[in-house]
């Protein structure tokens, strides 16, 4: 394939997370079994919805849907996933039965590069870029989801328990949990996490920037 081409990819949506007034999508090449990210042109920014929609709704988790993207895409630095997408309206296949994502769940010993709820960005230029990874499906121990103020404003976390007897606290960006919780629902402890690492970003423009890990899709067993 030339470098730049189009090619049309299906992909079992495993995040559609809040990103200021757009879209994170991410999920995984049916055909390859890697993860995919697809991002905006030109400069590879979240997801907007003219589109992202899929027949006039949002595309929801677990959801095969065939969407049309360029070989590569701007990868910030730590996200080899990226690729650009085409103008080209999102069509439905199929829906994955929840049990049959096991075989994409990745060992949680250790949740995108390290024990911390964050990489530095200067770790990316000390390993191969084969080695980089920025999403990653996991089955915690335990998950608890709780409210926390920042800036004013109550934001959703996630303390995840996982491999031997280790946590992060992550933030959550799961639209449609957060509305749940909103509405004071009860969710399950047991379920898959969709662990997306952002590019580098400093929260108030003193401290330095980060790669932080948000949990990006929430789908409970």
């Amino acid at each position: 394939m030339k470098k730049g081409q189009t090619v049309k990819r299906r992909i079992i949506i495993l995040a559609n997370s809040i990103r200021d007034r757009a879209r994170c999508i991410a999920g995984i090449d049916i055909q390859t079994g890697k993860w995919l990210r697809p991002v905006s042109p030109p400069d590879g920014g979240a997801v907007a919805w003219e589109l992202r929609n899929v027949e006039g709704r949002e595309p929801c988790l677990k959801e095969i849907v065939e969407i049309s993207v360029q070989d590569s895409g701007p990868d910030h630095g730590c996200q080899p996933e990226n690729r650009l997408l085409n103008h080209r309206q999102w069509v439905h296949i199929d829906i994955m039965h929840t049990e049959d994502l096991l075989r994409y769940c990745e060992d949680d010993t250790v949740i995108l590069h390290n024990d911390r709820d964050y990489v530095e960005p200067g770790y990316f230029q000390t390993i191969p870029k084969r080695q980089w990874k920025s999403l990653q499906l996991v089955r915690p121990s335990a998950v608890q989801f709780y409210a926390k103020t920042w800036k004013g404003r109550n934001r959703w976390r996630a303390l995840i328990r996982h491999g031997a007897n280790k946590q992060l606290d992550l933030g959550l960006t799961d639209p449609v949990l957060i509305e749940r919780l909103n509405r004071d629902e009860e969710t399950s402890q047991d379920c898959f996490l969709t662990i997306s690492l952002a590019g580098p970003w400093t929260p108030d423009g003193v401290q330095p920037e980060r790669c932080y890990k948000l949990v990006a899709g929430v789908i409970e067993l």
